[in-house]
């Protein structure tokens, strides 16, 4: 399996399931009262956008399964938002004040910190995939 087959499976199985789980219900699942929360606070308008983000994320994720995007032009795609991701996502776990963890926490710690290795491994692995040459499928 190339590294872009592997970056186009890793997407779709973080972030599609992400997707699904924003698009249903953002707060049950993710909101301050989850067991897995990573915001602490969820008004109306983050609803609405966790909604809207979750959908664009499954759509994209699974786009070469389902609307055949060839799967090196998604490479190429995400490398841009996998690098401000990666930042974001230490903005969240060290810099925001309305990131767990939440009151029914599982863990005690702040659930953007999985974030991180997560991202980074996907960064990793989207820079193989763009470097691969006539390989991606």
């Amino acid at each position: 399996m190339s590294a872009t087959d592997k970056l186009c499976l890793g997407m779709a199985m973080v972030y599609s399931f992400f997707g699904i789980t924003l698009f249903l219900a953002p707060a049950t699942f993710w909101g301050p009262d989850s067991p897995l929360s990573y915001w602490t606070a969820m008004d109306e308008s983050g609803i609405w956008f966790g909604r809207t983000l979750g959908v664009w994320m499954t759509a994209t994720t699974t786009s070469p399964w389902t609307a055949g995007v060839p799967k090196s032009a998604l490479a190429k795609l995400y490398l841009v938002p996998n690098v401000l991701k990666l930042l974001l996502f230490i903005q969240a776990a060290f810099f925001l004040e309305t990131t767990g963890p939440g009151v029914n926490a599982m863990l005690p710690v702040n659930m953007w910190w999985t974030q991180i290795p997560v991202a980074a491994g996907l960064l990793m692995l989207n820079l193989q995939a763009v470097g691969e040459k006539g390989k991606a499928a």
